[in-house]
């Protein structure tokens, strides 16, 4: 029988905001308000409009989600394991 871990989620979401034309700021947080970037701070700064970020959401992460993420394929989100599981 397969043995079952339990996993948390912390509540990550990630919200582009159109700010003008070609511009977005992409909002990543957690629970609570709480900041949770995941691209280092000198590729796309999540506090500040960019170009990059746009380019981004606009033609690189569409993809990913329709042909990789809803066929199960996201490499990067692994459960993390609860000390209670000891």
């Amino acid at each position: 029988l397969p043995i079952y871990q339990r996993a948390a989620y912390d509540g990550y979401g990630s919200c582009p905001l159109t700010v003008e034309r070609g511009k977005i700021v992409l909002a990543e947080f957690g629970f609570g308000g709480r900041l949770l970037p995941s691209f280092p701070k000198w590729f796309i700064d999540s506090q500040r409009p960019s170009r990059l970020a746009w380019i981004l959401k606009e033609r690189i992460l569409p993809p990913i989600y329709w042909w990789a993420m809803l066929k199960g394929r996201e490499w990067l989100a692994k459960p993390i394991k609860l000390d209670s599981d000891k």
